[in-house]
C-alpha cells in the first residue's frame, strides 16, 4: 500500500523531534551526574596586616599600617572594619616569616598581648598612637611588641599580625629654643643644649625656590634642584653624643626658604638589636636664606702686555672664585696714582680672564678685579697690578 506524501512528511518530523528530545535528556542526565565542586560561602574576613610598624616618639608609640582592601577570598572587604591593637611587654622572639600556604595558618591569638586600641578603620594607609602608661616611659629599657588584627562587622578576623617591636624607657626631652640664621657657608641652626645622651635630627622642608635671577652665563655650575624633605643628623651617635647646641646646614642654598623642626634621638640596644627612642618634634621655625653675603675677593691677579690683531692690549688673569651663585667679575682701571678706579666692563666677565683693548700704547695702568654674585653682591677688590701697553 502506498503511503501518502503528507503522512510520510509528518512521520519523519515526529522521528526527528523524538531523537532530539532523547539527546537533550541524555545531556541533562550527564550534567546532573557530574556536579562541580561546591564553593563554600565567604566568611568576609579581611586579609592579615603584613606591614605594621611602630615608632617610639615622646611618651607614646606611633603605629602605621595598611588596612587590606580584600578579604581572604579575594572579595572586597565589608564595612565597617575594626582594628584591634594589642601591646606585649618583652615579647618572645618569633621565627622568620614563611611564605603563606594552605598549611600555614595565621596566628589567631597572642597570649600576654593586651588590647590597647580599638578603632574603626577603612582600607588604605592607617595611623594611630598609643599613649604609654607612666611606668613604660621611664628606664629601665624593655622591649614592647605591637600586633594588629582587622575585625569584620561580625567581629571575626583572619588572624593577627606579626609583632612590630619598639622600646619602652625614657625618651630624650623635646628641643627648645630652636632658631636658624643665614651665613656665608649655610644655615646656622641652634637650640638650647641638653645633658641627655642623644643625637639631633633636623627635619628640613623646602618652602620655596630661589627668587633671585642669576645670569644664564654663570661663572660656575649652579647646584641641582633640592628635594622637598630632608633629614639631617647633627652628630654621629657612635662618635659624639654631646649636645653642642647647634650645627651648620651646609646644604641650605641662598635665596631659598626653609622650615626646620628638630628632634632628639636616643639609641639603645636590646638583645643585640638597636632601637631608637625619639623625643617630641620641636615647634617649627622658618628661615629665608637672604643673600647679603658678598663673594670672596679674587686672588692672584696678574697682568701682561699683549696684542689683539694690530691692537695693543693688556691681558689680565686671576684665580677663579668657587661660590656656587657667582655670576662673574668686574674689572676696574685707573691711570696714574692721582686717578680714581673706574669700571671698564659693562657686564660681569664670565671666567677668570680679561683683555683690555682700550689701553693706549705707552700708557701705564693699574687694575683690580671684584667678584659679583646672582643678587648683585660685590666683593672687595683684589690685589692691584700695574702694566704698560706696548706695541710689538
Amino acid at each position: 500500500m502506498q503511503v501518502p506524501p503528507k503522512a510520510l512528511r509528518l512521520s519523519r518530523q515526529r522521528l526527528c523531534i523524538s531523537t532530539l528530545s532523547a539527546f537533550a535528556f541524555v545531556l541533562l542526565l550527564t550534567s546532573c551526574a557530574s556536579p562541580g565542586p561546591p564553593h563554600p560561602p565567604s566568611l568576609h574576613l579581611s586579609e592579615v596586616v603584613t606591614d605594621l610598624t611602630a615608632d617610639r616618639v615622646g611618651e607614646g608609640v606611633h603605629l602605621r599600617w595598611t588596612t587590606p582592601q580584600r578579604t581572604t577570598d579575594g572579595l572586597k572587604v565589608p564595612s565597617p572594619l575594626t582594628a584591634e591593637i594589642c601591646r606585649e611587654i618583652s615579647p618572645k622572639p618569633e621565627a622568620a616569616p614563611v611564605k603563606p600556604s594552605r598549611q600555614t595558618l595565621p596566628l589567631q591569638e597572642a597570649p600576654g598581648c593586651s588590647i590597647v586600641l580599638h578603632l574603626t578603620v577603612k582600607s588604605g594607609v592607617t595611623e594611630a598612637d598609643d599613649q604609654l602608661p607612666a611606668a613604660l616611659t621611664h628606664d629601665p629599657v624593655v622591649l614592647l611588641g605591637y600586633r594588629i588584627r582587622i575585625l569584620n562587622p561580625q567581629g571575626r578576623s583572619a588572624g593577627i599580625s606579626r609583632a612590630a617591636l619598639v622600646p619602652a624607657g625614657e625618651a630624650p626631652p623635646m628641643v627648645m629654643g630652636l632658631k636658624a640664621t643665614p651665613t656665608r657657608t649655610g644655615a646656622m641652626v641652634e637650640w638650647q643644649p641638653s645633658n641627655a645622651i642623644s643625637v639631633m635630627e633636623l627635619d628640613r622642608t623646602l618652602l620655596s625656590v630661589p627668587t633671585a635671577k642669576t645670569s644664564k652665563k654663570a661663572a660656575v655650575a649652579l647646584p641641582e634642584e633640592q628635594p622637598i624633605e630632608v633629614k639631617l643628623r647633627a652628630a654621629n651617635p657612635d662618635a659624639d653624643s654631646v649636645d653642642h647646641g647647634g650645627t651648620m646646614d651646609r646644604t641650605a642654598i641662598r635665596g631659598q626658604q626653609y622650615r626646620y623642626r628638630a628632634q632628639r634621638i636616643r639609641t639603645v640596644e636590646i638583645g643585640g638589636d638597636r632601637f631608637e627612642l625619639r623625643g617630641e618634634l620641636s615647634a617649627p621655625i622658618t628661615l629665608i636664606m637672604t643673600d647679603h653675603f658678598a663673594p670672596a675677593a679674587p686672588t692672584g691677579l696678574a697682568a701682561a702686555p699683549g696684542t689683539e690683531g694690530a691692537t695693543a692690549t693688556i691681558d689680565l688673569s686671576w684665580q677663579a672664585n668657587t661660590e656656587t651663585d657667582l655670576v662673574g667679575y668686574n674689572v676696574y682701571r685707573r691711570e696714574g696714582s692721582s686717578d680714581v678706579f673706574r669700571r671698564i666692563t659693562t657686564t660681569p666677565v664670565v671666567g677668570p680672564g680679561f683683555s683690555d683693548a682700550t689701553a693706549s700704547v705707552g700708557h701705564t695702568y693699574m687694575y683690580r678685579v671684584t667678584a659679583v654674585d646672582g643678587t648683585g653682591n660685590e666683593s672687595s677688590p683684589s690685589n692691584e697690578v700695574t702694566e704698560t701697553a706696548r706695541k710689538f
